[in-house]
């Protein structure tokens, strides 16, 4: 068998090209047996946090290496591009890839919940599946007798899914250990994945991969959420299209490479539809600015002689590209409209830091933050932060070069998509799809229903009966 892991980023392509070569030829040799099917017994959505769409629709202009992507992409059916949903960031997003909903209904808002500044900040996620609002597909194809399975996806701690290493970590903690992760997944299954690796520091996408092959090939689930996240973490420190960002983007294709391979091994690749998606873009920046140093120079924080925050009318949530006001009284009424003169003002004045003001009536027809007043969206270039007291604009830091949160309608924020094997519509692509149409699509596939969906199944893209 060969072994992918820990390999260098010359030799994962090399030999993810034979895997995928294998993999291909499999579906070539087996075309009347799949249109005979029409539909697949499994599922697997593979997330790549942060891949930009050119990395498999153009991926020599950036010298890329993705032989897995290239020949899915190829056999398969595949969108130039995919409209999120705002804020465009993780949480929000990858919700709505198995919701069909926009966050408003959804009920994932943001990465982060809102803390007030007067408040503690623990920087605590969206991490407990008990602030969704809504089904999702992972409760569907339950409810239809259908073995599920999620590795890594986002708000899933404490959701009912059969085999389940959910996303969480302890905010500070470093280096981040698996400790919580551990404590919150299906008992025994790390262990019984990782074995004698559950406590070293492999790579977190080397690790998550090989949970997912343990899986796949022990439990066979239909429907199987795996989130990959080294992608996004490369494209923020360096910016996307980045040497680092390359190298790692040819990681997590032979990570792919391992995952297709694990169903082989199964015995159920002829019976999978693979997914392959992103939640986002990427966009450079440089600057940063910060909203709550202008809040509390017209006295909406009122902070203390150290710059704590004693008291506070409006703050910021921040989400890269895009910040929401928050109101202390969503009723005030005086303070909407002071804050929306400030920021108003702020987007008027030459290279200003913001590009626009968005207002609570935009937000509603875009299914975003309902808490907020209104949102700013950043100025290429820059993002927002929620510091308290220093320079209102500063360098973003060498280390933080790269960003997403902007509006979904911007061409830098489009994510990815890929159906690859039995249901995909070999050799189709629509310019652009959206994300709300995803759940309905794996729904479609799976035969299951969603009962509250905004968005469609993507016919174009799908051969079934």
């Amino acid at each position: 068998m060969i072994k992918l892991r820990r390999s260098s980023g010359a030799a994962i392509p090399l030999l993810s090209l034979l895997l995928g070569l294998i993999f291909v030829y499999g579906y070539a040799q087996s075309d009347s047996k799949r249109a005979a099917e029409a539909l697949p017994q499994h599922v697997i959505m593979v997330s790549i946090d942060g891949m930009v769409p050119d990395y498999y629709t153009a991926p020599e202009r950036v010298g890329l290496r993705a032989p897995n992507l290239a020949l899915m992409k190829s056999g398969g059916a595949y969108a130039e591009g995919v409209e999120g949903v705002y804020p465009t960031v993780t949480y929000p997003s990858h919700t709505t890839l198995v919701t069909g909903l926009r966050p408003a209904i959804h009920g994932i808002v943001q990465n982060r919940i809102f803390e007030a500044p007067t408040e503690p900040q623990t920087r605590a996620w969206y991490w407990y599946s008990k602030a969704l609002k809504t089904e999702t597909l992972w409760t569907v194809a339950k409810k239809a007798g259908m073995v599920t399975a999620a590795v890594g996806w986002p708000v899933t701690v404490g959701a009912d899914i059969d085999y389940n290493v959910p996303e969480i970590y302890k905010p500070g903690e470093n280096p981040q250990t698996w400790n919580l992760i551990e404590q919150n997944s299906t008992p025994g299954l790390l262990k019984k994945a990782l074995g004698a690796d559950e406590g070293k520091d492999s790579s977190v996408d080397d690790r998550l991969t090989k949970v997912s092959e343990h899986i796949i090939t022990s439990h066979r689930p239909n429907l199987m959420l795996i989130h990959l996240i080294e992608l996004d973490g490369a494209h923020h420190r360096n910016g996307p299209r980045t040497k680092p960002a390359i190298e790692m983007a040819e990681r997590e294709d032979g990570y792919i490479g391992r995952i297709v391979e694990a169903t082989r091994r199964a015995g159920i690749f002829e019976k999978t539809t693979f997914l392959i998606v992103s939640d986002h873009g990427f966009a450079n920046i440089d600057k940063r600015f910060e909203p709550n140093v202008a809040l509390a120079k017209e006295k909406l924080i009122m902070l203390d002689a150290n710059g704590k925050a004693m008291e506070w009318k409006a703050a910021a949530w921040p989400a890269g590209g895009s910040c929401a006001i928050v109101l202390r009284d969503a009723a005030d009424k005086e303070t909407e409209a002071k804050v929306a003169a400030i920021f108003s003002k702020l987007a008027r004045s030459d290279n200003s830091p913001i590009k626009r003001v968005i207002s609570r009536d935009e937000l509603r027809r875009m299914g975003a933050i309902p808490q907020a007043a209104l949102m700013l969206e950043a100025a290429p270039g820059y993002s927002f932060d929620d510091a308290l007291t220093g320079p209102e604009t500063r360098d973003s830091g060498e280390s933080y070069r790269g960003t997403h949160g902007y509006l979904p309608t911007s061409d830098e924020m489009r994510a990815s998509l890929i159906i690859y094997g039995v249901g995909a519509r070999s050799g189709a692509k629509v310019r652009l799809a959206r994300m709300i149409d995803v759940a309905p699509t794996v729904a479609a596939l799976l035969k299951l229903s969603l009962p509250k969906v905004e968005g469609k199944r993507i016919k174009e893209l799908l051969n079934l009966r």
